[in-house]
């Protein structure tokens, strides 16, 4: 089982750190954008697009590393001041209850509009460029997938320090 939990982390790390450079270039396509519109008074017809997928890229893929190092939003009024224990139950609850079951159906529909858009050949209608949407659909599929993983591997070592007390790792 720890193979399995280190090769979870592992993926999410990675994808985290690759991903976080898309922040730079993110910042470079919007001062570009915003350069072009209201200075030279020509907005670029590609940018909108890339600044879109640059940062849903981001968003999504950085979910799985963001839960992943602890940095997800929580109520820590309560939360920070409790046992290791406390926060395991609270911490099995919450994701069999809400987040497996959310993580679910966004499997479900994000899978789905993934294959519809790469079936039907669907482009994005922003701009006259229409690339094609469907490695965005994709790429919030994997952001999803992601989180789901390491998701059911913050289950297990919530569930075992709820069962023996200690960390698992």
């Amino acid at each position: 089982m720890r193979k399995i939990l280190k090769a979870i982390d592992a993926t999410n790390d990675f994808v985290g750190t690759a991903v976080k450079w898309l922040a730079p270039a993110l910042m470079v396509l919007v001062t570009i954008q915003v350069f072009l519109r209201y200075v030279l008074g020509q907005p670029g017809d590609v940018l909108p697009i890339l600044m879109i997928s640059a940062g849903a890229t981001l968003y999504v893929l950085g979910w799985g590393y963001v839960y992943r190092q602890d940095r997800h939003v929580r109520v820590d009024v309560f939360y920070a001041r409790w046992s290791p224990r406390r926060k395991a139950l609270i911490d099995v609850i919450g994701i069999l209850i809400w987040l497996l079951p959310w993580l679910a159906f966004m499997a479900f529909i994000s899978g789905k509009w993934a294959w519809e858009s790469y079936a039907t050949a669907e482009w994005w209608t922003l701009t006259y460029w229409r690339p094609p949407l469907w490695p965005m659909r994709a790429t919030i599929f994997v952001g999803v997938v992601l989180l789901a993983f390491q998701s059911l591997a913050q289950l297990f070592r919530s569930f075992h320090v709820l069962v023996r007390n200690r960390a698992y790792d």
